[in-house]
């Protein structure tokens, strides 16, 4: 029991000093706080009202690629040689009988064949799992799992909850970037994506940030994201 509250009080010191470093607000030229509809979306898909998107069911309607449904919104981009911390914060909610696994949130490059430089998803059980590749060449020519295919202790719900996600990505601005996830303020997990270990690398031409629910089957369900919001933030040394 000891040992437990310990943990606690650990993890909310780190929270703490982690968030007293950041400082910051959503800016109309941020490019990366300008949300569009990523590659279309079957009617009705998503829709927003006020703050709060709303993802439903729908087919993958981007070119290529051989996952089934996708209900997403995309930013615009930032150049990898752009310097500085981002953090993205939203209030979700899933709807769904279905455990099919799901990608939520993206760090994108436009690049085909391989995972994106960094993406969380949603698996069976609720655990966000943190995947990445570097991609070393045309189509499926990829280093997989750079991220080191990470697991939350925490959980996203499907009955409704509505819960706080938010990640921090800091940009290196030499192509690499590290991230930070929280649920409901909870730190869970984090890495770092890194191409410049690998001679051959992929080197990204942008980078853009991507949110909703992208899936290899299709499922029924019902996503809200209320708040949606991208904050250029300092970071304390």
């Amino acid at each position: 029991m000891r040992d437990a509250i310990t943990l606690q009080i650990l993890l909310v010191v780190i929270l703490v000093a982690t968030f007293t470093g950041l400082s910051g607000d959503p800016v109309a030229a941020n490019p990366l706080n300008n949300w569009t509809i990523s590659c279309g979306a079957d009617p009705g898909a998503i829709s927003r009202s006020g703050g709060v998107w709303t993802f439903r069911t729908s087919r993958n309607r981007c070119k290529g690629g051989t996952f089934a449904q996708r209900a997403e919104v995309n930013t615009d981009s930032i150049s990898p040689s752009a310097k500085g911390a981002y953090l993205f914060e939203t209030n979700v909610t899933m709807t769904s009988g279905s455990i099919q696994q799901f990608t939520i949130f993206q760090v994108h490059d436009g690049r085909f064949g391989c995972a994106p430089p960094f993406s969380i998803d949603v698996t069976p059980n609720g655990r966000l799992l943190l995947k990445s590749d570097i991609k070393t060449g045309e189509g499926e020519n990829c280093i997989r799992g750079a991220l080191n295919e990470k697991l939350s202790r925490g959980t996203v719900r499907r009955d409704g909850t509505e819960q706080k996600l938010t990640v921090l990505v800091d940009f290196d601005g030499k192509g690499g970037f590290a991230v930070q996830v929280w649920i409901d303020g909870v730190a869970q997990i984090s890495g770092r994506y890194d191409p410049l270990k690998q001679p051959d690398a992929f080197k990204s031409k942008k980078f853009y940030l991507k949110h909703g629910v992208y899936s290899q089957r299709m499922f029924e369900y019902v996503m809200t994201s209320r708040g949606m919001k991208v904050s250029r933030v300092k970071l304390s040394n």
